[in-house]
């Protein structure tokens, strides 16, 4: 694994207990959001963008990646 793998795997785990919170969502219901959407490789595509991102952007940005894709966060 390389050093851009291994952050990008800190940012996703960082953001599980982050998006859960905002979201209010429990970790089994996010689980399955990450899966529908395939949110991890999005995380990964836009990574170096959420690098300068605060949290509140990154929640955004996945809520509007999400309803982009016919989802919604309820």
């Amino acid at each position: 694994m390389n050093e851009r793998d291994r952050e990008v795997l800190n940012m996703q785990l960082t953001l599980i207990p982050i998006l859960a919170q905002a979201w209010n969502y429990s970790y089994a219901a996010l689980a399955a959001l990450f899966k529908k959407y395939d949110i991890l490789s999005y995380i990964d595509t836009c990574y170096e963008n959420y690098n300068s991102t605060g949290n509140q952007g990154i929640i955004d940005d996945l809520h509007d990646y999400i309803k982009l894709q016919g989802g919604n966060i309820s």
